[in-house]
């Protein structure tokens, strides 16, 4: 697939086993942009002699890595491209690594005829190749007919990787569009027609369902435990996502800016696991998100990669709590203001919508907090910022890595490790108009009950500039 996409969508330099990358240029981002169509000849995939359909049974290996791809969607390319990555590493006598891969044809953007043409999902149990241009791991299950966006799916996948190929420790991957907590309607008008392809995450184009966030954490509850999480896809490193999951893994691994279409470096993070599969969880992660910075900083890339510590974040919440009532007690709106105005945000609507990012209601936690402090003069408001901050530098976040710029020109090494919903730069954006895009209450997660989070943005909604003194 390499050369082919290459030719089609990329200019590579290089990207040799010693982690060296060239320049890199594509468009397209696990969001509402994606990738363009492939240009190449389709390539028919050469199977090799099939996998066991299941090692149930068996010692259980070290690893177990499941990656559900839902590339029903304008993302397809990139599912192939990804595939193929992960062959450059595949399993071994100590790691499993498993995939689920679903495709479509007819989608409005990205739809390509590579590598068979095939529609519907395949399991593929992903074995080392040095073919770059065709997927060769056997397929070990298959349907003609799947709905991907139906977070069932993803629980089935889970119990059936889990079955199958069982192991110590097991990573699951949830591949596809992202927009982090928000559950937008189907059938609303969008602000300012924004977000039209942004749905949680998981969205299949096909079928028009898409996974919510409180399913997110339905998928741990129903299949088990996972030891790290991760999300290769947009936007989904926030508060309200890491709640819901909190209790069923140990590690989440996200980005809280957008993720380029490339998505994870899955050969090198899967490489380094393969030299030492004896990593800890925490130490994998460490890689991981080292490996991604590694990667886009090699491609010139603005992006951004977290992992937080899933058994943190109830006192996490608590601090946030403390700050957020500090902060509305002292009610100093100039301090306010100028975090509002002034902290980084992500790129959730897109820039034909929001050219200068200040519709954007998603903004980090760390600098929002030190933007307050910083022009607030309340003492129990500068403490509560600090205690905040450091928790999450010290104690919450394991690794984060920002590589260049955000595409209004702010650098992403300005981003901590976590973001949260924060009203608009923009104050011309009603509450009740942003809000009335949501498909559920935010209320009714669970990081709203352990923060009261809501009732905070409801309050800095109403904060208005101080009245100028009449001369």
């Amino acid at each position: 697939m390499k050369k082919i996409i290459v030719a089609a969508l990329f200019s590579v330099v290089s990207l040799s086993a010693a982690v060296k990358a060239g320049d890199i240029s594509f468009d397209g981002e696990k969001s509402a942009a994606g990738l363009g169509s492939g240009s190449g000849v389709p390539a028919a995939s050469a199977p090799k002699a099939a996998a066991p359909r299941s090692v149930a049974g068996s010692a259980p290996k070290k690893w177990t890595i499941m990656v559900f791809l839902n590339a029903k969607n304008n993302l397809e390319l990139a599912g192939l491209y990804n595939i193929n990555q992960m062959e450059k590493v595949g399993s071994d006598a100590n790691v499993n690594i498993v995939a689920e891969l679903g495709r479509m044809n007819g989608q409005a953007q990205g739809d390509t005829h590579l590598d068979g043409d095939w529609t519907g999902s395949r399991r593929l149990y992903i074995q080392k190749d040095a073919d770059e241009n065709v997927i060769t791991s056997p397929v070990v299950d298959k349907l003609d007919k799947v709905d991907m966006g139906d977070y069932k799916r993803v629980v089935n996948f889970v119990a059936w990787a889990k079955k199958n190929y069982p192991a110590r420790r097991y990573m699951l991957i949830l591949w596809n569009h992202g927009s982090g907590w928000l559950d937008p309607q189907q059938t609303a008008k969008r602000l300012e027609k924004a977000m039209s392809t942004d749905k949680g995450i998981l969205f299949d184009d096909e079928t028009n369902n898409y996974v919510r966030t409180k399913q997110i954490g339905a998928i741990l509850k129903e299949a088990g435990n996972v030891d790290i999480l991760a999300y290769d896809a947009c936007l989904m490193q926030m508060g309200e996502v890491a709640f819901e999951v909190k209790d069923n893994t140990k590690v989440i691994i996200g980005s809280e800016e957008t993720v380029p279409g490339l998505g994870y470096p899955y050969n090198l993070f899967l490489g380094a696991l393969a030299k030492n599969p004896d990593m800890t969880n925490e130490e994998f992660a460490k890689r991981t998100v080292a490996a991604f910075k590694m990667f886009y900083d090699a491609a010139k890339k603005g992006a951004q990669l977290s992992a937080i510590r899933a058994d943190k974040l109830e006192e996490f919440g608590a601090k946030m709590k403390a700050f957020a009532a500090a902060a509305q007690t002292a009610n100093d709106s100039a301090a306010l203001i100028a975090a509002r105005n002034g902290v980084m945000r992500y790129d959730m609507i897109g820039a034909s919508s929001d050219p200068k990012m200040t519709i954007s209601f998603y903004g980090d936690v760390y600098q929002y907090a030190g933007l307050v402090a910083a022009a607030s003069k309340d003492a129990d408001v500068k403490a509560k910022a600090a205690d905040l901050q450091n928790f999450i530098s010290t104690q919450l976040v394991i690794a984060n890595g920002g590589s260049g710029k955000n595409r209004v020109g702010r650098d992403l090494s300005e981003s901590h490790g976590i973001s949260v919903y924060l009203p608009p730069a923009e104050t011309r954006i009603a509450q009740s108009k942003l809000e009335g895009i949501f498909e559920g209450k935010y209320t009714d997660y669970v990081f709203d009950g352990a923060t009261g989070w809501h009732d905070f943005v409801t309050f800095l909604y109403g904060v208005k500039p101080a009245a100028k003194a009449a001369k």
